[in-house]
C-alpha cells in the first residue's frame, strides 16, 4: 500500500526553499555544509536529480557531526527528512518538486525517524523555533500515515514550543501563510483538517 502524502494544510505551509546558487546544470563543489544542503534542495526540488542531493546531505550531516554542531545537525537531519518524503532517488523529480506520486510508508517511516531526530537536537540546545518547525511536520508524516492521535499530538507539541520561542523573542513575527495572522491559528488550521479533538 502506498500514501499519498500532502494536504490543503500542508500546501499551505510552504517551508524554506534553500536555492543553490549555481549555472547550467553544474554544481560547483564546497565544503561548506550548509551550502551542501541548499545546493541538494535545489537538485531534488528544482533540477531532478535527487539521486545527486542524497549524497549532498550526508556529507553535510557528517560534518556537522564530526564538527560537533549540533544546530547544524539537527538542520541536516530535517533536510534528509524533507528529502524522503518525496519518492525514491531513482525517481524523475520535475522542476518545482511536484512529483505528483505517491511515497512509500516505509519511507515516510525514514523521513519521521530524521525529522525526529532533528527535533530532539533542536530540544537539547534549546533551539524551540526549531522544535516547533520540525514538530509540525512530525505531524505531516503522521498524518500522512494515518496515525491521528500522533499527528494531534505533535501539533501539540509544535505550539507549545512555539509558544516557548515567542516569550523568549517577544515581538517576534513567526513566517505564516498568506491569511493566516498566528501560529496557534495555523495549528487550529491543521487540527481542524486532521480532526483533532477541540482543546
Amino acid at each position: 500500500m502506498t500514501i499519498r502524502a500532502g494536504s490543503r494544510a500542508a500546501a499551505a505551509l510552504s517551508l524554506v526553499v534553500w536555492l543553490a546558487a549555481c549555472a547550467g546544470v553544474g554544481i560547483p563543489a564546497t565544503d561548506d555544509p550548509e551550502a551542501k544542503l541548499a545546493q541538494a534542495r535545489y537538485l531534488y526540488t528544482q533540477a531532478g536529480r535527487p539521486a545527486r542531493a542524497e549524497p549532498l546531505i550526508l556529507e553535510a550531516m557528517e560534518q556537522y557531526r564530526q564538527a560537533g554542531d549540533m544546530a547544524g545537525l539537527a538542520m541536516a537531519h530535517r533536510e534528509y527528512g524533507f528529502f524522503l518524503r518525496m519518492p525514491g532517488s531513482d525517481a524523475i523529480i520535475t522542476a518545482g518538486g511536484a512529483t505528483g506520486g505517491p511515497v512509500a510508508p516505509d519511507r515516510l517511516r525514514r523521513a519521521l525517524g530524521e525529522v525526529e531526530e532533528a527535533t530532539r537536537l533542536s530540544a537539547e540546545i534549546g533551539l524551540f523555533d526549531m522544535v516547533s518547525n520540525t514538530s509540525l511536520i512530525e505531524a505531516q508524516i503522521h498524518h500522512d500515515l494515518g496515525e491521528g492521535a500522533a499527528s494531534c499530538a505533535a501539533l501539540t507539541r509544535s505550539l507549545s514550543a512555539g509558544d516557548r520561542y515567542a516569550a523568549a523573542h517577544p515581538g517576534g513575527t513567526p513566517d505564516l501563510p498568506s491569511g493566516v495572522n498566528s501560529f496557534a491559528e495555523l495549528i487550529g488550521i491543521f487540527r481542524r483538517e486532521y480532526g483533532c479533538p477541540a482543546q
